[in-house]
């Protein structure tokens, strides 16, 4: 859950006797959670936190030395809570900060591409907001300060909209997220330590969160967790490979295939449109092939699934299409609809075509599908990772036996999503 957005711009104060005080001045401060308010709000963040933030962004600890860390996640040492922050220096080199933060059982990987959208808007919002500064506009400075009250008010909707997924929405998070494609990525290997999995992702990101990260797998009856006894080893007395184990029992993919729900329906209409649209299907299809993904473009189209304004445009096009300027009003009242548009284009989601009169029809191209199916190839994997010679591979007989249980309990069992 979101607790609130606050957006600090730091100063340095020059008191009468000389001394420079460092300190925090609050633009704009939204809450979500009515129990705080700018009056208390160093109940949810302190000044002492606000320091230890700013220190991750400007001493770069996971960036080239020099430069500045725009994007920082972490939990917080004085409150209970955790927090995703955007940094800014501007050219004058005062330096703001926009401060998202939540409870500590949220998963932040969910609202990463919001949190994106909202720096952007942030950078050039600063930018103004420095510029009418200079200039003294206090005209400007006070819509400003409406426009970035907008939007993180805008951005507290989204995130909450966010809140309850469906499970094609769970399927997507696994996408999402590079952590999570790890996991699936050593999963497939054989079953793994969760520790040895953790240590793994550590590499990727200090700090990860298991049980946030295995939360979409586990909904989704992708993966089974179950703890491995071990045995006493008879040398040195210490019992060897005990632990929880994580076991994958489904494959998971995200794919795009036609829209034949579209395309029924073009036919049993014979809608003039059909043979454009047939041959823009072909087109596309013809040169698809899901296992030629990379990660990023997973990540784009998953994405997509992920940003409630577009999903929702998305479930309108599976059945109907529209003239461009008349799409129905479902988006919320902030949503950009040309840029939603003009990205769903360029992506080869959503094509637009021309009638004989020249007017302009929005089309869903492609839709998008998590399938689901029996991992077949960890039978082999299994069976190589039990017999390898290599210590960091090889896998006890215990955790063998189980793992070829696990398959054959799972492999009759369906999941649509």
């Amino acid at each position: 859950m979101i607790e609130a957005i606050l957006s600090f711009e730091f100063l340095l104060i020059q008191q009468p006797t000389g001394e420079v005080k460092p300190d925090f001045k609050p633009i704009v401060l939204a809450f979500e959670n009515r129990d705080f308010s700018a009056e208390n709000f160093s109940e949810l963040i302190t000044t002492s936190d606000l320091f230890s933030i700013l220190y991750h962004h400007t001493t770069s600890i996971h960036e080239i030395v020099g430069g500045f860390s725009n994007f920082y996640q972490g939990r917080l040492k004085e409150t209970s809570y955790q927090v995703s922050s955007y940094f800014m220096q501007a050219e004058s080199g005062t330096q703001y900060l926009t401060i998202l933060i939540f409870t500590l059982d949220e998963d932040l990987g969910k609202y990463e591409d919001i949190i994106k959208d909202l720096s952007k808007k942030m950078y050039y919002l600063f930018e103004t907001f420095e510029t009418s500064k200079k200039t003294n506009q206090v005209s400007l400075i006070s819509k400003i300060h409406d426009n970035i009250k907008n939007e993180l008010k805008y951005t507290i909707f989204q995130i909450k909209r966010l809140t309850n997924l469906d499970k094609i929405q769970k399927a997507a998070l696994i996408f999402n997220n590079y952590q999570r494609l790890e996991i699936l990525k050593i999963l497939r290997e054989s079953p793994k330590p969760k520790k040895d999995v953790r240590e793994d992702l550590e590499k990727i990101k200090e700090n990860p969160n298991m049980d946030v990260l295995l939360e979409p797998f586990l909904e989704l009856n992708l993966v089974r967790r179950d703890w491995i006894k071990g045995k006493r080893d008879k040398r040195t007395g210490l019992i060897q490979d005990q632990g929880e184990y994580l076991f994958l029992t489904k494959d998971i993919e995200l794919i795009r295939i036609p829209n034949y729900e579209l395309l029924d329906h073009l036919k049993q209409t014979k809608n003039e449109l059909l043979t454009r649209y047939e041959s823009k299907v072909v087109d596309f299809f013809s040169n698809y092939n899901p296992k030629d993904q990379t990660i990023e473009e997973r990540k784009k189209i998953s994405s997509i699934l992920l940003n409630p304004d577009i999903y929702d445009l998305f479930a309108v096009l599976r059945q109907k299409f529209y003239p461009r300027d008349k799409i129905p009003n479902i988006f919320s009242e902030f949503a950009d609809i040309d840029l939603i548009l003009d990205d769903l284009i360029q992506l080869n989601i959503i094509t637009e075509i021309k009638d004989q009169k020249g007017k302009e029809w929005l089309l869903l191209l492609t839709d998008i599908k998590p399938i689901i199916f029996f991992p077949e190839y960890l039978l082999d994997n299994i069976t190589n990772a039990l017999h390898s010679e290599d210590s960091s591979k090889k896998i006890p007989i215990e955790v063998a036996k189980l793992a070829l249980e696990l398959l054959e309990i799972a492999y009759p069992e369906k999941v649509i999503l």
